[in-house]
């Protein structure tokens, strides 16, 4: 579907601006896809929007489960351009659970791409007012209330400006941004052509308005060493990127390197390896979808993945990390804030209730354990390090733990059965 579809199925103007003002009033799964099948109806729909609406349509309403299907319906609604039902997705969550972070998040982004600057801010602050104010997530979205605020003020600006002179124009304030800024040029470009003397100084705050934002959209772009073309995943897109996976989690153990299990390994629809790990087809596998490391880490960090996490205990240590050690094309996503350190973000483990240091193992066996969206869940090679490491020569010389005693004892007792040098959580 393309953008102006999108646009005119949907419509956009004061009703986008009095859902921001109540969201989650009364919004229903019903209701989103009631909105997909308008779009399907309208022209074709790619699969991953299909499968995320086929998902919502399979669960009952009361399925736990729902909210997460919703976010997935919205994601890929906001990324086909059909905000709109990106927006009645999240509204949808907000009357499930009106604390969603997540969910006030797509709403904010939402209203923005429909051109609700003023809704969009509102959305943001409302995830703002649930989150972290030190993470990485708020300082991002602070930034961005900041770009929006600008953004409605000069729209504001313009249209009083204009002093009803162009209703054409006008018109648009309530829409996208790009299209209000397309027709504001064309505006003036005609009015110029034809203007005498006395008519153009009379646009002269118009054309500065407009100029002045040009000249800003026309600058080359910033290099962005923090990302690289890399997506960030929050804790509920993660979940559902290994739902319904078989998923299997391979030590740096000498279990794994001495073995022979590599084709077992890559039939996993998900491989996670950790921080130096070591790539012995006929023993490890060759495959790697997720790679876990610490933010001192410094080996495998070209490697491709699909996805790549990094953990820290303090957030400018891991935000310091992104932007110095991510390879811009070897991961298509990485963590945001929600994933920086799972044990403690996300189970509220202080120090006091579990010990440090934490390994990246262990933590990532935590949190797919938490998330429990896994079919088949198996850890392969944890000997917790009593038959040595196998890994990169480069990290011979990095000290771990000295004493994996607590963690064994913690997946031991979730361990379901063993099998040679698997332990199978699911």
């Amino acid at each position: 579907m393309t953008k102006t579809l999108g646009r005119r199925l949907f419509g956009f103007g004061s009703s986008g601006r009095s859902a921001a003002r109540n969201p989650g009033g009364a919004t229903t799964a019903a209701d989103c896809l009631r909105l997909y099948d308008d779009a399907a109806a309208a022209g074709p729909v790619d699969a991953e929007l299909a499968e995320a609406a086929a998902a919502v349509r399979q669960l009952p309403a009361a399925d736990p489960g729902m909210t997460d299907a919703l976010l997935a319906l919205g994601g890929a609604a906001l990324a086909r351009d059909l905000p709109p039902l990106a927006l009645a997705a999240a509204d949808a969550v907000l009357t499930r659970r009106k604390g969603s972070r997540a969910a006030w998040h797509l709403r904010g982004r939402a209203l923005e791409v429909a051109g609700d600057l003023a809704g969009a801010v509102e959305a943001f602050e409302g995830y703002l007012e649930r989150t972290d104010a030190a993470s990485a997530g708020a300082a991002e979205v602070t930034a961005r209330i900041a770009v929006l605020r600008e953004a409605h003020s000069w729209r504001q600006d313009v249209v009083g400006a204009l002093d009803g002179t162009a209703p054409g124009v006008g018109a648009l304030a309530a829409g996208p941004l790009p299209a209000f800024e397309a027709a504001l040029g064309r505006h003036l470009d005609d009015r110029l052509a034809a203007a005498g003397p006395e008519e153009a100084a009379g646009l002269a705050r118009v054309v500065g308005l407009h100029a002045e934002r040009r000249r800003h959209q026309l600058l080359p772009p910033l290099a962005d060493p923090l990302q690289g073309g890399t997506g960030r995943l929050r804790i509920g897109e993660f979940r559902n990127l290994v739902a319904g996976r078989s998923v299997c989690l391979v030590a740096n153990s000498q279990t794994v390197g001495g073995g022979a299990l590599g084709a077992d390994i890559d039939a996993y629809d998900l491989v996670v390896r950790f921080t130096s790990f070591r790539i012995d087809p006929a023993a490890t596998g060759e495959r790697t979808d997720i790679h876990v490391t610490g933010h001192r880490g410094a080996l495998n960090w070209d490697r491709r993945v699909t996805t790549r996490l990094v953990f820290s205990d303090r957030p400018e240590d891991w935000r310091q990390a992104l932007r110095t050690r991510l390879v811009p094309g070897a991961q298509r996503f990485t963590g945001d804030d929600s994933l920086r350190r799972p044990l403690r973000t996300v189970g509220g483990l202080t120090p006091e209730r579990w010990p440090a240091p934490l390994t990246c193992g262990f933590e990532m066996v935590w949190l797919l354990d938490f998330l429990d969206v896994s079919p088949r869940l198996d850890l392969i090679g944890f000997d917790f390090f009593a038959t040595g490491h196998h890994r990169l020569a480069e990290a011979a010389r990095i000290a771990g733990p000295s004493d994996y005693s607590s963690e064994k004892a913690w997946v031991m007792e979730r361990a379901q059965h063993v099998t040679g040098p698997v332990i199978a959580l699911r």
